[in-house]
């Protein structure tokens, strides 16, 4: 590792250095230099631009250093030894946050694959355009991509440099321009990062012209609750997305919208599946729902929606099938407790009647802990990391105003559109308020499949329990309202016709 403080290249070198291109450029500028995140390499249509620099900006916390680090972590897996230039942190804070995320670049700087150059102002210094060498700077960065074989080279904070030319003679936009000319001829993939500054961007703003690619992080606050969210602005020689995704950056590293599978199948399953209770099986045309389905369970308090929720997800379990149950409410031993008081064993443990059960992951998510976007994207997360066929939402209604937001309910119907074409049968609860007429205000209906509404009556001292079927697509289904019971053998459908 090159902290950066010795002597620089002789100055002959350091003359030619920014004339000198030492690296073939790519023959294609469009081809693609994948960043390893995978939401990102699709909205990009591929990744980065091959040998060229693209610029992230955005302001403190919004990821920066995170995604910079992800996309020269992700080539030196794949063989494309890099060079680190650091205008702003310590190399030693860099190596922290990487082993933070799982990203360990000191192996690979121990090995020679990567040079860290700390280009810091020594602390007093008083550094302007007269006393700064850009030449120098530039030589050195060539000189640590020739040592090394990079392939890839990230600038870390380049404001910090450019601060250097501001209120001199020294042209602020020839200077960019010089550098970005340089990394052209370089010949590298080059991700520069800077920070936003509204007075500095709005006197100059001469970064998003000179780069090829241009990259946008910023983080909004909408009811106490922060988003992250991501655009591409412009990408020289190569088509993208032009909307704002949403991502996370957390102690798992960067995760951005997958923005695939938001088209409709051309398909559609024939394949039916049990709802794991009988009698509702047979008020959904006998054999129970569609694979690949949406169902939804609403209803008042203490009618029974997380019950009947667990009894589709146990029954997928004991058929060997992979179930995710996210629960925005309730812990998971909390869980496993309440359901074992009905006969469901949601431990996961293997079934003694020989079959060969699947995997059953529960999941706790605190609906007040996070922002309806952030939770959202945690679960498509999950689903993209465990694969499973069926997912649990217990209850979407938890999240509460979050979904009333306008993103949110879009992240939300994306969500349901992603489980869809990707074949995952789906089951959601919804709770109902006492005045609520019974009337659903997710305003999802159209993505729902099969809507089972219960329903909680008291008549002469008693509780009774009442179940129909709003909706069911592609079936026959039962016209009449059921009763149905709560016991240690679980849900138990009363008559039918």
């Amino acid at each position: 590792m090159d902290l950066g403080k010795g002597n620089p290249p002789d100055s002959d070198q350091a003359a030619a250095a920014p004339h000198l291109p030492f690296a073939t450029p790519s023959e294609n500028p469009a081809a693609a230099s994948a960043t390893g995140i995978e939401g990102l390499d699709f909205i990009l249509h591929g990744g980065l631009p091959r040998s060229r620099p693209t610029l992230l900006r955005g302001g403190p916390g919004t990821g920066k250093t995170v995604f910079a680090l992800t996309i020269l972590c992700h080539g030196l897996i794949n063989g494309e030894p890099g060079v680190l230039v650091t205008f702003d942190e310590a190399p030693q804070a860099l190596l922290h946050h990487g082993k933070v995320l799982g990203l360990d670049l000191s192996q690979y700087t121990a090995q020679g694959k990567v040079r860290i150059l700390d280009m810091r102002p020594i602390r007093g210094d008083v550094v302007t355009g007269e006393t700064f060498e850009l030449t120098a700077v530039l030589a050195r960065i060539r000189h640590a991509l020739e040592q090394t074989g990079a392939q890839r080279l990230v600038i870390d904070g380049i404001d910090g440099m450019e601060e250097a030319f501001i209120g001199t003679g020294t042209g602020l936009r020839n200077e960019l321009s010089r550098i970005f000319d340089w990394l052209r001829e370089c010949g590298r993939t080059t991700l520069i990062t800077a920070g936003e500054r509204t007075d500095f961007s709005r006197q100059y703003g001469v970064e998003d012209y000179v780069a090829d690619c241009v990259i946008e992080l910023k983080q909004e606050l909408n009811n106490r609750s922060m988003s992250r969210l991501l655009r591409v602005i412009k990408k020289r020689g190569g088509g993208h997305e032009s909307n704002e995704f949403p991502f996370l950056v957390d102690h798992e590293g960067i995760f951005v919208l997958p923005v695939t599978g938001t088209k409709l199948r051309s398909c559609a399953a024939t394949q039916r599946i049990s709802t794991g209770i009988s009698g509702l099986d047979r008020m959904l045309g006998g054999q129970g729902p569609y694979l690949g389905g949406t169902l939804m369970y609403s209803g008042q308090s203490g009618t029974g929606k997380t019950t009947f929720a667990a009894h589709f997800a146990h029954a997928a379990f004991l058929r060997g099938e992979n179930v995710l149950y996210v629960s925005f409410e309730e812990g998971a031993a909390e869980l496993v407790r309440n359901q074992s008081s009905i006969g469901l064993d949601l431990n996961g443990r293997p079934n003694p009647g020989g079959i060969h059960p699947g995997k059953l992951l529960l999941k706790p998510i605190l609906a007040a802990e996070l922002g309806g976007e952030e939770h959202l994207l945690r679960v498509m997360r999950l689903v993209q990391r465990h694969q499973p066929s069926v997912v649990i939402l217990d209850p979407v209604s938890a999240l509460g105003n979050k979904l009333k937001e306008m993103n949110s309910k879009a992240l939300m119907l994306r969500l349901l559109h992603m489980l869809k074409n990707q074949g995952v049968t789906t089951v959601i609860t919804e709770l109902l308020g006492d005045g609520s007429n019974e009337v659903s205000s997710l305003d999802i209906s159209s993505m729902i499949d099969v809507w089972v509404k219960l329903i909680r009556r008291e008549r002469e001292g008693r509780l009774h329990r009442l179940l129909s079927v709003v909706k069911a697509r592609g079936m026959a289904t039962a016209d009449y309202v059921s009763e149905f019971t709560l016991s240690g053998n679980g849900v138990t459908i009363q008559g039918g016709r």
